[in-house]
């Protein structure tokens, strides 16, 4: 008998969550083109061709009803270690794009050889400021702890708001809970223009192998340390001599 498939995998939890996510298409992937992804290539070249030809058709039409850029992931993570994430932030317009980062990536790879490729997911891709993505931790279904996403700076315009966002972030994990498992998770979300909005982008499992960002996983989360941000720099003020 199979265990069930992780909740956070996106074909799992997109059903129960989708009216506070991105609308998203589901491709489902045979096995062999799922082996074809494990390995990133065939010897046989022209069994590669056949099946990447026969993919690249199958997510073209789902591509081509989205207006712009799309995102193209698998269930469990998305190519960001490939060249278009670098230089675009994982946005792909064509079919065939979508799949040459998708075989490129090695954490899509990983991901593939442990069993959690089922799907390709499709999704409009939507250029995110840094400054609205955080990091969620939720444990019995009661959010524990929320960090800055994006450890590239202190954000100074968040410091005034900490407090309504933490608040926010607790009444929409609060209205959501019965649609989550009792098992401890991790959720990125977005906040719309304005703060209007709560999108969830992803779900991770907890512990080691997700980042805790801004935590350590040994945290007494039972003190619910709330919202944690990169701290400002700091100044120096007076007469500073320095010699080298």
């Amino acid at each position: 008998m199979h265990s069930p498939s992780p909740f956070w995998l996106m074909p799992n939890w997109y059903t129960q969550l989708a009216a506070h996510t991105f609308i998203t298409t589901f491709v489902p992937l045979g096995s062999e083109v799922i082996g074809l992804l494990k390995d990133g290539a065939l010897e046989d070249l022209d069994e590669e061709e056949r099946l990447s030809s026969q993919i690249i058709e199958e997510l073209r039409q789902p591509m081509s009803e989205i207006p712009g850029n799309c995102f193209v992931c698998v269930d469990s993570c998305a190519p960001t270690d490939t060249e278009r994430f670098a230089l675009k932030g994982g946005a792909v317009h064509s079919a065939e794009s979508a799949w040459k980062y998708l075989l490129a990536s090695a954490k899509v790879r990983s991901a593939a050889a442990e069993g959690l490729v089922s799907t390709i997911c499709i999704r409009p891709f939507r250029n995110m400021t840094p400054a609205r993505e955080f990091r969620l931790f939720i444990k019995d279904g009661k959010l524990k702890g929320m960090s800055q996403y994006h450890l590239i700076r202190h954000f100074r315009r968040l410091e005034g708001v900490k407090e309504n966002l933490w608040g926010r972030c607790q009444l929409f994990i609060n209205a959501i809970s019965w649609r989550l498992p009792k098992d401890p998770m991790v959720m990125d979300i977005y906040f719309t223009s304005g703060y209007e909005r709560i999108l969830i982008v992803d779900l991770n499992p907890w512990g080691e192998g997700t980042d805790p960002l801004l935590f350590k996983w040994d945290e007494n989360w039972d003190e619910v340390p709330g919202l944690r941000l990169m701290a400002s720099p700091t100044e120096i003020s007076g007469d500073v001599n320095v010699s080298f």
